[in-house]
């Protein structure tokens, strides 16, 4: 199963995402992955308007998730330039979540079991 979202880079449309996600997979895993989905969404999401995107609201961001009988992908796009790599589980460890830059890496890095990062694609890979 597949389901995408487009946006317009505006951080009144994170409840959105977060809806839309909440209602496509509510029923198709675990309270823990699902509670875990959503939090890296909101934190990348964000990223990309904030980063990506530099708060452009001429420009999107794509939301797509993806589900396998044994994962849950979970794919965002931005039209920025792309972050060339994330910190390792242990470099994630050390960063601070009460600064605000690093947060959503962090979360993301230590709530996903892969990322694979292709320009300014990058997919969160949850095992479901």
């Amino acid at each position: 199963m597949t389901n995408r979202l487009v946006i317009k880079s505006d951080f009144k449309l994170l409840d959105k995402v977060y809806q839309w996600l909440e209602n496509f997979l509510i029923d198709t895993t675990n309270k823990k992955t699902l509670e875990n989905i959503l939090l890296v969404s909101q934190e990348m999401v964000t990223n990309s308007i904030l980063h990506g995107n530099k708060q452009s609201v001429d420009k999107e961001v794509t939301i797509e998730v993806f589900i396998t009988s044994t994962h849950i992908i979970l794919e965002i796009t931005d039209q920025g330039e792309g972050i060339k790599k994330f910190p390792s589980k242990k470099e994630s460890k050390k960063l601070n979540y009460l600064e605000e830059n690093g947060r959503g890496l962090k979360l993301a890095v230590l709530l996903t079991d892969y990322i694979i990062i292709e320009g300014s694609t990058i997919r969160y890979i949850f095992k479901n």
